[in-house]
């Protein structure tokens, strides 16, 4: 019987000074607003691909396809606080990427090419280079959600350097996901 697992390609925040930020503007999402669940903060990514669960001989043959893109490292600034689907319905709050998010939706494009290769299309939605920091269980006060955001809407995050997509197994707990890298590329 081939298993499978639920799989994702990232690129992971790594760096602790980020990982410190990111919890400080976690903080300041007003609690009173909605109900909602932060993300854990060494949890916080950039989803390249979400594959879900996949049968493990496809987790290789994802990562045979993939070896041949090579990353050459770029920086990316974080900042910005902002919401989907929207600031006043909150379902995902999400921090963005404001210098080369081009260079990082060129590297999902160049991924997804590859992918369409052993039979996977292209996603539909247009791709937003974003992090989840928190998701809302249910909205309390819209109006006070929707402020929360607007001070928030270009909060600074920080730099990064972005050198490697992970492809990260994700196992489903009651107190949240546990991810594992299971193989990189740079």
């Amino acid at each position: 019987m081939n298993s499978a697992i639920r799989v994702f390609l990232s690129v992971d925040i790594d760096t602790p000074p980020l990982i410190s930020r990111i919890s400080e503007i976690q903080r300041k999402l007003n609690k009173e607003a909605a109900k909602m669940k932060l993300v854990e903060a060494d949890n916080i990514h950039f989803t390249l691909r979400f594959f879900g669960d996949t049968p493990v001989t496809k987790v290789q043959e994802i990562k045979e396809c993939l070896s041949g893109i090579s990353i050459r490292p770029f920086d990316i600034k974080i900042s910005g606080v902002g919401a989907f689907p929207n600031k006043r319905r909150p379902r995902v709050i999400w921090i963005g990427v404001t210098e080369n998010s081009q260079i990082m939706t060129d590297l999902k494009l160049k991924v997804d090419e590859l992918l369409r290769k052993i039979g996977y299309q292209p996603e539909k939605t247009k791709f937003t280079p974003h992090a989840t920091i928190a998701r809302i269980r249910n909205i309390k006060d819209s109006q006070l959600m929707s402020s929360n955001l607007d001070d928030l809407i270009d909060e600074p995050v920080g730099n990064m350097k972005v050198s490697k997509v992970n492809m990260k197994k994700s196992t489903l707990t009651p107190s949240g996901p546990i991810y594992e890298t299971l193989w990189y590329i740079e």
